[in-house]
């Protein structure tokens, strides 16, 4: 019963995950350092909503990492 309530929530977060780069899909990047004379870095372009859950579940990952090992 355990797995299947698991199971579903995965497929909500999944269905949201899609849903929000489906209504952000233009593509964007993010400035990482200022401009030093004519040259500026930036991440390859890509969907704010994909950015948006990269972020998201990196901090999960980051935060279940910390717990694991803080245990």
């Amino acid at each position: 019963m355990k797995l299947i309530v698991y199971f579903v929530i995965f497929l909500v977060i999944l269905v949201a995950s899609a849903y929000l780069v489906f209504l952000n899909h233009e593509p964007i990047s993010l400035l990482l350092t200022p401009q030093m004379g004519e040259y500026i870095y930036t991440t390859y372009p890509m969907p704010l909503g994909l950015l948006v859950m990269l972020f998201f579940f990196a901090g999960l990952l980051f935060g279940y990492l910390l717990r694991m090992f803080l245990k």
